[in-house]
Order: C-alpha cells, then structure tokens, then sequence
C-alpha cells in the first residue's frame, strides 16, 4: 500500500509539471498567433489576428529554397503576400529596414529594398516563376495538395537560382518593426594569394565570412548576386566546399559581399599578373634563389602571382608533399578513387601527392584519421619528410648516442643526422656553428624558400 501511495505521489508530481510546461509554452504560442505591424517606417501600428489573416485572400505558390549547407529543396505555401499586410499598415516610401521577430526572440533584419524586389522559383527546367514574399498560415514539402497549417512564417523566393534564402525565414513570427534607419554598408572583400602547384590560389576574404556570400566574377564584368559564389557553404558545416580560386593566367577578379539587412559592399578587385621576371621578391634570399627559379623552372614550385614567390611564406604539409611528389615522382602521382583521409578529396591538387606520400612512407596521417593538409610543417618535420623521401630506411640504422646536433625532438634526431650527413642543412639558414656542435631551429615553422633549397638538395 505505501508503495502504492509513492507511486500514485510520483505520478501526480509528473502530471503537475507537464501541466506547467504546457501553461509556460501556451503564451507564446498564442502570441505566435497574431502579427503586429510596427514602426516609424509605417503610417499606424496595426495587429492581425490568426483570423483576420484568414479572412484575406490566400495564395498558393512554390518556392526554390537552399539552405547554407548548401543543400537544395521545394516547398509550398499558402498565404498572404507581406507587401499587402505591409500596405495595410501605410508602408512609407522612406521604410528602409524591415526587423521580423519571432515569439521565441529570434529576429532577422533585412532591407525593404532586397526582400520586395522581384524573387522568385526556379524550378529544375523551364523559366523562373515571380512569387512573391509571404506570411504563410500553410506549408508543405510535399505538395501543394499536401498543404496543412503551420504557425506564422516569413518565406521569400530567390533573386538567383543559387541565393540561399532559406536562413531568411522566420518560424512563430510575431513582429514587423518596419524602420525608416539607412541601413549600414557590409565591408569589402579582401584577398589573400597562396602558391599552388599549377596556379596561383586566390582566398576570398571577408570579416562577416558566415553573414555574407561573397559574389565575384574574372571576366572583367561588375559582380551581381547572380554571378559566382565564393562562399558556398557556412563554415560551421562544409567549410571545404569554399575552395580557392586557381588563377593560371593574368587575371582580375572583382568581388562584392552581399548580406541580409545591409546594402552591398563597395567592389574590391585584385589583378593576378604573370608578365615580367620570374619572381621580384627574392631580395635578401640569395642563398635561396638559384633553388626557387630552377624549381620553378621546372613546374615543381610555383609563385603566388604578380611576380611573387613568398619565400618567407609558411609551408603546409600539402604544399611540401606536392614538391617532393613533382621532385622525385617526376609528378607521375596519380588520384586513388578514394582518399585514405577524412580531410584530403583525391581531386584538389595535392590529394594524389598525398597519398603517393603516405604510400611511400614519407608522410602519415594522424590517429583520427585526418592527414590536416593546410597545416603547418616545422623545420624539423620538413627534414624527416625530405630524409625518408631522398634517403628511405637510412634513419632506422642511423646512432644518435654521439651526436652533436642541438634543438630538435628526440624523434626527428635521427633524420637530421642523415640530413646533415648529406649536406642538407646549409650553415646559417637551417644549421648554425656551436661550441658544443651543431644548432637546428626544429621546432620553428619552415619557409617555402628552405623547402625549396631542401628539394634542390635532393634532387641534386
């Protein structure tokens, strides 16, 4: 009976906390309920109930939408246009913000001018259908047979066929603060060059990377958001579909960044330049410049554009794989139908060096299985990859008991040796002269230019 009793108690307390939480959501379901119009970019404030907007003619359409992932998909929606209820409330022509707030406190704002200009669906075949922006009371994904009531939801079409408006939509709507405010400028796009092995790789920048799609174009016409997206994905989901730009020949690329709830950026534009001497950056690394332009001479190393080479530049575990692989391999590596690393795809420029690396013990993967191909190689990494890329298995045999090298991890030791052995630690640049012996800077980040004079040593 007393455990009767504590049963029945216990039911009751979980009874009485389902019946709070259902009084704790009920007002702000409610409240999702109605739609208020406010704002100094409007003539009155004016609230709609769920059934006034039922009393106005409804209409059924179909939007193209993309989320940020990017993925693509249609949906159906059945309600009333926002420029009617925007018109209702005696939208001024000075309005120029539009802040949509849901019952729960999420907002988004976005321009009058960006979210009323013409948008549309773009359907798989056929021409694109004009729709309008919507306060949708029925939603589907199925069908617009399939249509069943939703709570209050902002939904818009496209400008492009590739604009993700998805972000753009607004579940539990409850508010429109409409706002005569100029809306504030997104910032430029900047430009960061880096070396590839066959091109120029051009990194589009932007301090709103995630807030923004950064459009651009390298036909020398002015960006649109209908032109190439830059940006594909937001990096919190697939930051690897936001590829660099391959530049091979000279070019200019304009870029503008294009963004919810301000006006486009100013243009930015870069010109990438393969005309004059080979590289004009070189002051200062005479001791590397017969290595660099006989490397690139022979397409195993290439600049960054505009007669730059970046010899102080960082050197990543892709880029240092890819100049042994061109180096020793004669660039004979070919793409495995499939990459041996979470992070590497076998179709950018440096998946099938990697592998033709990892096959031939010259570099390795991590316990993750992630080979981090953007990450950075210390001096001493770059030595134990150049000694079992030029020197394989000689390491192994190799006494550190009497060695008189300095500055770098017991693990690597045994590869300097060799790597000294065999005259590939130039004084003052990886080696310096000690009382005691020899000095290596191991565990400092290595430069593309002492890459380079490695890979030259091997090779001669």
């Amino acid at each position: 009976m007393i455990k009767q009793k504590r049963l029945l108690g216990f039911l009751l307390v979980v009874v009485l906390l389902v019946t709070q939480a259902f009084a704790f959501v009920s007002p702000a379901a409610a409240e999702a309920e109605t739609l208020t119009i406010r704002g100094d970019g409007v003539g009155q404030e004016i609230v709609f109930t769920l059934s006034d907007l039922e009393a106005i003619d409804q209409e059924l359409h179909t939007y193209s939408v993309i989320n940020n992932f990017p993925t693509e998909s249609v949906v159906f929606a059945k309600g009333v246009p926002l420029e009617y209820l925007l018109e209702r409330a005696g939208l001024k022509d000075t309005a120029q913000l539009l802040t949509f707030t849901a019952s729960d406190g999420f907002n988004r704002t976005l321009t009058v001018s960006e979210l009323l200009a013409p948008r549309f669906y773009f359907p798989e075949s056929g021409a694109p259908v004009a729709v309008p922006a919507m306060v949708c009371l029925q939603y589907s994904s199925y069908g617009l047979d399939a249509l069943e009531p939703t709570v209050l939801r902002l939904i818009m079409g496209q400008r492009a066929r590739s604009e993700q408006n998805n972000p753009w939509f607004v579940r539990f709507l409850a508010t429109i603060d409409v706002s005569t405010e100029a809306p504030e400028r997104w910032p430029e796009v900047t430009f960061e060059t880096s070396a590839g092995p066959d091109a120029v790789l051009l990194h589009l920048r932007h301090e709103n990377f995630d807030s923004v799609k950064i459009y651009y174009t390298t036909d020398g016409s002015p960006p649109t958001v209908e032109s190439a997206m830059y940006n594909v994905s937001a990096t919190r989901f697939q930051p690897e579909l936001n590829k660099p730009l391959e530049i091979d020949e000279n070019t200019t690329v304009r870029a503008i960044a294009i963004g919810p709830g301000r006006t486009n950026s100013a243009e930015s534009s870069i010109t990438i330049s393969f005309d004059g001497p080979m590289f004009e950056d070189l002051g200062g690394y005479d001791w590397a410049k017969a290595a660099i332009e006989a490397l690139a001479a022979m397409d195993i190393v290439n600049g960054i554009g505009n007669n730059r080479f970046d010899p102080g530049g960082s050197l990543t575990r892709a880029m240092f794989v890819t100049m042994l692989s061109r180096a020793l391999n004669e660039g004979s590596a070919t793409s495995p139908d499939e990459s041996a690393f979470s992070d590497v795809d076998s179709s950018t420029w440096y998946g099938a060096h990697v592998q033709w690396a990892v096959d031939n013990n010259i570099a390795r993967g991590y316990e993750d299985g992630t080979f981090r191909p953007m990450g950075l190689l210390t001096v001493e990494e770059m030595i134990v990859m150049a000694v079992r890329a030029g020197f394989p298995g000689e390491a192994q045999n190799t006494d550190t008991g009497a060695s008189q090298i300095t500055g770098v991890s017991g693990w690597a030791l045994p590869y300097v040796i060799v790597a000294e052995k065999h005259d590939m630690l130039p004084r003052d640049i990886l080696s310096t002269e000690t009382a005691g012996g020899i000095a290596v800077e191991g565990r400092r980040q290595a430069t593309r230019a002492e890459a380079a004079v490695i890979v030259f040593e091997l090779m001669s």
